[in-house]
């Protein structure tokens, strides 16, 4: 079976919609902000080398016993990405013209787009539970305030703009991993779920037999 046979066809609509924002986001990002988009182009893909490292980490402690080897490497070269990654951008954000408000835009911008991206999967999949849809839509138009507050400095506060960003990061997180699940009926509630919410993220597909086991296979 094709792979566009599997996944649902508005999921598809809505990653090409949020690509689309994403590439207009940036250039607008761009155009108002040169400093930090700079920037931008040496912290988010350090920042994402240092997340793959923690998804590898926690990949090799899923690992069976038997596949020793296998999880002495993708431990060696998770922590090898993560000291590496948080060593230049110490580097990077300690120079002294990066200020505190640089930090905040350079946090607030991917959080926006984590933003209008729960409000699009919540609008447009309908193969989500609908009580999941609108906390992701609802999550997102929140994150899309702060966000925006963080941007343009409406609140200038450095301890109240960083706070706010991570209530909001951990809130997308918890909303996402509930949608996600919400599929399958799947409830976050018992917090080995959130397991299965990784694989999802990692590309793995899930599906649920006739006894009500998960199955995974992974995208190729």
């Amino acid at each position: 079976m094709d792979i566009y046979e599997i996944i649902d066809k508005n999921k598809i609509r809505a990653d090409d919609y949020i690509t689309v924002l994403m590439v207009i986001s940036y250039a607008l990002f761009a155009l108002f902000f040169r400093l930090e988009a700079f920037l931008s182009i040496i912290v988010y893909p350090f920042s994402a080398l240092s997340i793959f490292g923690v998804l590898k980490i926690i990949n090799a402690l899923n690992r069976r016993r038997s596949d020793e080897g296998n999880i002495i490497n993708k431990l060696l070269f998770g922590t090898a990405s993560i000291i590496i990654s948080v060593f230049f951008l110490n580097l990077i954000l300690i120079q002294p013209n990066v200020s505190l408000n640089i930090i905040i835009t350079l946090i607030s911008f991917p959080l926006l787009i984590v933003g209008y991206a729960g409000v699009i999967k919540g609008l447009l999949i309908d193969k989500y539970s609908i009580k999941h849809r609108i906390v992701s839509v609802f999550v997102g138009i929140i994150t899309l305030v702060v966000c925006l507050l963080g941007l343009f400095y409406i609140i200038n506060n450095f301890l109240i703009n960083i706070l706010s960003l991570c209530v909001v990061f951990v809130l997308n997180v918890l909303s996402r991993a509930a949608l996600y699940l919400s599929e399958y009926g799947l409830s976050l509630i018992r917090l080995r779920n959130f397991k299965l919410f990784l694989y999802i993220i990692s590309d793995y597909l899930i599906f649920v037999d006739k006894n009500g086991d998960v199955l995974l296979s992974k995208i190729s």
